[in-house]
């Protein structure tokens, strides 16, 4: 589908990669990796042909159609947001309109054969197109992405950036483009939306290029890794976690070959500086000058780079009970997000917040960040608890103008600059990148920088609504590490399940109003609510049996009623296609008479069809 041979690109800060030779075929699900910074947004811009290679060539496969996701913020429009999808297919649509215009000149002229004909062509057309089922499929796809059905009607300007992203993503989704190339798609996404994604993409039958820093969203939609790395580009066979494996063996015989040339160029100096001035030894001198001259270095591994640990700053002993809720109640104008919600948050602990979108997650760190009134009941805090609060946009929070030492330096008044350099080493800013300007900074430097501002002063409680969103895989790693040794509470809501399952050890299930606890990690809280619904489904059926005889009879009707309906359904389908022949053969063409009473046949089948669906519907309530 898309070939990449010879391709190199740099930018004058320096090179990204070169010598790329890449096959991306039909059927590969490819993962893009790599550090923030090291050129994955390059590389899908290219394979594009929105940037132009310094060197190289990419080709594709002719009439191959391509959908792109981009990282750019969606402008509003006053479509609605249904509307907003449907005009993936612009076809469909002046087919649609084309049918409405025959309709309305047929009314008008109901003898007139030509028009019967053309409606008779278009509505075939709109047919083979899938028009009938394209509005079903994405309403389907809007729900799968967190939209409520009375939802579909609202004007895109209304929604946010976050959820006019989604819905781009909708639209792209159900055009079916032979390949996708999706930049960060779960960023705006919440948990329950990525799950339904990765569900969504496992089964895509096209080819795929994805940059995603969500490992377990990685382990269940790709087949392939890409991974820069190093100013090299390497692909490797399977998901995530067999990628790790594989790069982990990799890594150590680079580290080998790179340790072993380290000490061949050791040797081969020492030998230069120890003879250089012997004339008996000038020739060999200088061949082994002219070798180092022309030895391909091999770059020393990243892992190795250098040693990485974030240092959050840790606090003094707190009270055992940090934030008591004690029957609160949250209204939104009619909307009620709690109800005399009861919640106890004490020393060391980690929650992970979890619950459909909208349930109130956000709501309720804001409430214990003490930023959200409540409509009724009581919010305790601990003696001299002292929080804070990591927001969903903080990015949004920092001075572009501000350098990263100067950003820091507004909140730690009374620090020294030592200070400052020491506290901004320990979130991965050293040297000269301390003076870069916020504005040139990449999406993860930025996260870094906010997250190091709020904790500027030690807190007893982590207040955390998607820390890890904008950082690259070896970043969440060092935060995930950090605040696993953290000795305060945290609470924190992520769509990252890698991230909940290392860092909590307790799942807060929001929804309805209420709370509910589980004692474990995400991986608990789902494998509980798997027995849990296991167990619900086989008390049913126990139940169902011992109400069997009272109610065998009503049961035996709905089950003749409902077999009844099935056969009906194919007799319905077979008159339909029946009618619709009338209408396809070109013999029929002058016969208004006989082609009108197929066309009211039809409508009048499709109109029971309708109603035996509402009441099949009802049936099986």
């Amino acid at each position: 589908m898309i070939r990449l041979e010879s391709l190199s690109k740099s930018y004058p800060e320096g090179n990204l990669f070169s010598n790329v030779n890449i096959f991306i075929k039909k059927g590969m699900r490819t993962g893009l990796v790599g550090p923030n910074g090291s050129g994955k947004t390059t590389l899908l811009r290219l394979m594009l042909e929105k940037e132009s290679p310094d060197s190289g060539i990419v080709q594709k496969d002719k009439s191959i159609t391509i959908g792109y996701l981009a990282q750019d913020i969606v402008t509003g429009t006053n479509l609605s947001i249904l509307e907003e999808v449907l005009r993936a297919f612009p076809e469909m649509q002046e087919i649609e309109v084309k049918m409405l215009t025959l309709s309305n000149a047929l009314t008008n002229d109901p003898d007139n054969i030509e028009l019967v004909n053309q409606l008779g062509e278009t509505q075939n057309r709109f047919e083979a197109l899938g028009g009938w089922k394209i509005e079903e499929r994405a309403k389907k796809i809007l729900s799968g992405l967190g939209f409520s059905d009375n939802k579909f009607n609202e004007p895109m300007n209304v929604f946010s950036g976050g959820w006019r992203m989604r819905v781009a993503l909708a639209s792209i989704l159900l055009k079916e483009p032979d390949i996708l190339f999706l930049d960060e798609p779960t960023n705006h996404l919440d948990l329950e939306a990525t799950i339904w994604l990765e569900s969504f993409l496992s089964d895509w039958k096209g080819a795929m290029v994805m940059i995603s820093h969500d490992r377990a969203f990685l382990d269940r939609s790709v087949n392939h890794i890409l991974e820069i790395d190093l100013k090299k580009i390497t692909l490797y066979q399977g998901n995530y976690s067999k990628y790790k494996k594989e790069k982990s063996l990799r890594m150590e015989q680079h580290l080998n070959a790179y340790q072993n040339q380290q000490k061949q160029i050791k040797t081969t100096k020492r030998f230069i500086e120890r003879f250089r001035y012997k004339n008996t030894k000038a020739t060999q001198v200088q061949s082994r000058v002219k070798m180092l001259e022309k030895m391909e270095k091999i770059e020393e591994p990243t892992e190795y780079n250098r040693t990485i640990n974030l240092m959050l700053p840790q606090p003094s002993r707190s009270p055992l009970n940090l934030v008591s809720c004690q029957n609160v109640t949250k209204h939104y104008d009619d909307i009620e997000v709690f109800n005399n919600m009861v919640l106890a948050i004490e020393r060391n602990q980690k929650i992970g917040l979890v619950g459909y979108n909208g349930a109130g997650k956000s709501t309720l760190l804001k409430i214990l960040a003490g930023i959200e009134p409540v409509t009724s009941g009581e919010v305790w805090i601990g003696s001299h608890v002292d929080r804070a609060y990591y927001a969903q946009h903080q990015l949004e929070t920092l001075d572009p103008d501000d350098t990263v030492f100067e950003s820091i330096q507004k909140v730690s008044s009374g620090w020294s600059e030592t200070e400052i350099r020491t506290y901004l080493g320990s979130f991965m800013f050293t040297g000269d990148e301390i003076e870069k300007y916020v504005k040139v900074l990449s999406g993860g430097e930025k996260a870094r920088i906010a997250m190091a501002r709020i904790l500027v002063k030690p807190s007893h409680l982590l207040l955390l609504d998607e820390p890890t969103n904008h950082l690259d895989i070896m970043t969440r790693n060092i935060v995930e590490t950090a605040l696993k040794q953290f000795t305060g509470s945290i609470v924190c809501i992520s769509h990252d399940r890698h991230f909940l399952n290392e860092v909590t050890d307790l799942t807060c299930e929001i929804g309805g109003g209420k709370i509910r606890i589980f004692n474990g990690n995400y991986d608990y809280y789902t494998w509980k609510k798997d027995s849990e619904s296991s167990e619900k489904s086989k008390l049913i059926k126990h139940k169902t049996f011992r109400k069997g005889k009272e109610d065998y009879q009503d049961r035996k009707k709905t089950r003749n009623r409902l077999a009844w309906i099935e056969k009906r359904f194919k007799i319905i389908e077979l008159e339909i296609e029946s009618q619709r022949e009338i209408t396809r053969n070109s013999a029929n063409g002058d016969n208004y008479e006989l082609l009108q009473k197929a066309l009211e046949k039809m409508n009048k089948l499709e109109l029971e069809y309708l109603d035996l669906m509402e009441e099949q519907e009802k049936l099986l309530e």
